[in-house]
């Protein structure tokens, strides 16, 4: 029995440059390891036919959130900078990426 078919989704959330990137503002140790397990499942929900979903972290250059601007986070994931998602795991294929705004 598949885990995926029409009428689920693969939803890969905010596998981004900034988060999965060795050089990105806010890297997780070893984030990029995780992006061939992701891609495999997107393989796998894509031949199902599921839709896959990707989520973004998304701010804008200034936030209350980044410690520079009296919050507690580096700066990360600006729109139009680390934002993008990570190249080996965009998966041109996707049915929509959903922006999460801070």
């Amino acid at each position: 029995m598949s885990r995926y078919d029409g009428g689920t989704a693969l939803i890969v959330v905010d596998v981004q440059n900034d988060f999965t990137d060795p050089d990105g503002s806010l890297y997780v140790p070893d984030g990029e390891a995780t992006v061939p397990v992701v891609n495999a499942e997107i393989d796998t929900a894509t031949a199902a036919g599921a839709r896959v979903v990707y989520t973004q972290d998304w701010h804008p250059p200034s936030t209350p959130h980044f410690a520079k601007d009296g919050g507690v986070w580096p700066v990360h994931c600006v729109a139009g900078a680390g934002a993008q998602l990570y190249p080996p795991a965009a998966g041109g294929g996707a049915d929509r990426a959903q922006r999460h705004f801070r």
